[in-house]
């Protein structure tokens, strides 16, 4: 029993050993990584480089320049000319600043622009001929007085913009249609309707309206029906005398007072225009279309009139100040593309046309600014519609003419004439008959300094913070190649704990055996 715990011992104790030989091997393995990360930070302090302080000379040059007696100009370039003739001896290129009367476009975000809805009730319109319906677009139409077609069309056939919101939202408000409990207009509210905006204003009928009007024929006061009565003004001999009869009571029905009785009735035939089945009181040959009408239905009329951009009043413009003729001017020349020009046309005598309507102008921040009516009405803020929420609304477009300070660049033939050490002492232009005194003088570019000095103070920053980073790095990892080898010891020794008590246990087992053999020998 004695030998067997002692060999039992010494296997658990090879089996510890081996184990602390391991995790030696497992810490140095993680001091060796630990060392490659050192290195690593090692050299990115080496790729480092200290950041260089901006010498202010480098911003610092010399120059030429003159005063005009209202600029003051500097040279930027000379060129010499080959061959000096024109008593001109360089080619030169210099520059000043000036206030320059300038126009421009800017956009303005969240306007807050406030109109006044104008909506008319809803009136009765008789029209001047015969509504048609188009099963395809579903829309109505007739020609009107001045022989233009008025369309009333689907609403979706239009872009559902502001204006067109702030119309249907209006038509709501006089009660003209109905919303629902949140006071939202419904799509069959919408699909009830339609409508057509004439360039001024926008107009709807209701459909039931309309469908009524289509279907209900009345004949026009001042026109008689004569269809069916073989009416034929070259040849009323071959008209029955029923066929007369039956002409004369319909003229005298229409008010036509001239007939009295068959022959004045025959007169009448024989004096109208043409052939046809309608024809005015006074014998005029017609159209259907023209002698029957639909009965009036109600149209409703929606403008709006823009008032307030936050809290800046709205002017529209009528009559132009001579103040605003040249503003407007200089915006439609610097803007040929801007929606202003819808509304202005400049001649080329630099006067401008103007109607009188469409163009607004304010004050902000003390700057006359001007706008136009199509885009104060586009940058409406009317969430009626899902598809256009108030934060999807467009930037108003607004205009101004300024003086800004601009730089003038000019280049011309020049006569240049130093001092005889090297450095130009004046100068003449071609375009000038003065001769201009030169300064030579040293200018430094602050601004440019100024921001190479910023760059300068937020390299130096990342420099340092990059120091202080890889230091941290580095002392983490110190600390834990300290723990690291201390943990090493440790196991060195356990190690050599180890080794000793195996020996003397290996001992044991080496006394047991001999033992046991002089047992069995006899000995």
């Amino acid at each position: 029993m004695g030998m067997a715990a002692s060999q039992a011992r010494y296997l658990g104790l090879t089996a510890r050993k081996t184990n602390c030989e391991w995790e030696g091997q497992q810490i140095n393995q993680a001091r060796t990584a630990l060392a490659n990360q050192s290195a690593n930070l090692f050299n990115q302090l080496l790729a480092m480089s200290v950041p260089d302080c901006p010498d202010k000379t480098d911003f610092t040059k010399v120059q030429y320049s003159y005063t005009d007696g209202n600029n003051k100009s500097v040279l930027e370039n000379w060129r010499q000319l080959s061959d000096s003739t024109n008593d001109y001896n360089y080619i030169v290129d210099h520059y000043y600043y000036a206030d320059i009367y300038t126009g421009c476009k800017k956009l303005m975000s969240d306007p807050q622009v406030t109109i006044k809805n104008d909506s008319t009730q809803a009136e009765q319109t008789t029209i001047p001929g015969q509504l048609v319906f188009d099963d395809e677009t579903k829309s109505y139409s007739y020609i009107d007085a001045n022989g233009d077609t008025v369309l009333y069309e689907d609403l979706t056939q239009y872009k559902f913009d502001a204006e067109l919101q702030n119309a249907i939202l209006d038509l709501a408000h006089q009660g003209y249609i109905t919303t629902n409990e949140f006071g939202e207009v419904d799509v069959a509210t919408l699909n009830s309707l339609r409508g057509y905006h004439d360039g001024n204003a926008w107009h709807f009928a209701k459909v039931d309206e309309l469908e009524a009007s289509l279907n209900d024929k009345t004949l026009r006061n001042g026109y008689v029906d004569l269809s069916g009565l073989g009416v034929d003004p070259d040849n009323v001999d071959s008209m029955t005398a029923d066929q007369i009869n039956a002409v004369m009571q319909k003229l005298q029905a229409a008010g036509v007072t001239s007939v009295t009785d068959v022959a004045t009735t025959k007169d009448w035939i024989s004096n109208a225009t043409g052939a046809s089945d309608y024809y005015a009181i006074n014998g005029a040959a017609v159209t259907e279309a023209q002698a029957f009408s639909t009965p009036s239905f109600y149209d409703m009329t929606t403008t709006f009139s823009p008032t307030y951009v936050g809290n800046a009043k709205l002017t529209e413009l009528g009559a132009l100040s001579l103040q605003d003729e040249t503003a407007l001017a200089q915006i439609i020349k610097d803007c040929p593309d801007s929606s202003i020009a819808k509304y202005i046309t400049l001649n080329q005598d630099g006067s401008i046309e103007y109607d009188g309507a469409g163009i607004y102008s304010f004050m902000w921040n003390g700057v006359q600014k001007f706008t136009t009516y199509d885009d104060l009405v586009e940058s409406m803020q009317t969430p009626l519609f899902d598809e256009k929420p108030i934060e999807a609304q467009y930037k108003l477009a607004t205009f101004e003419a300024n003086y800004i300070n601009t730089e003038v660049k000019e280049t011309n033939y020049a006569l240049l004439e130093s001092d005889g050490e090297g450095r130009f002492k004046s100068v003449k232009f071609d375009d000038d008959s003065i001769t201009y005194v030169l300064n030579c003088e040293q200018v430094t570019d602050e601004d440019a300094y100024e921001d190479a000095m910023n760059s300068y103070y937020h390299d130096i920053a990342e420099y340092e913070k990059r120091i202080a980073d890889i230091n941290a790095q580095t002392e983490i990892i110190q600390q834990q190649d300290r723990t690291l080898e201390l943990r090493l010891k440790q196991l060195d020794t356990e190690q050599n704990a180890l080794q000793t008590e195996m020996e003397a246990v290996k001992k044991v087992i080496s006394k047991n055996v001999e033992m046991t053999f002089k047992t069995f020998s006899g000995s």
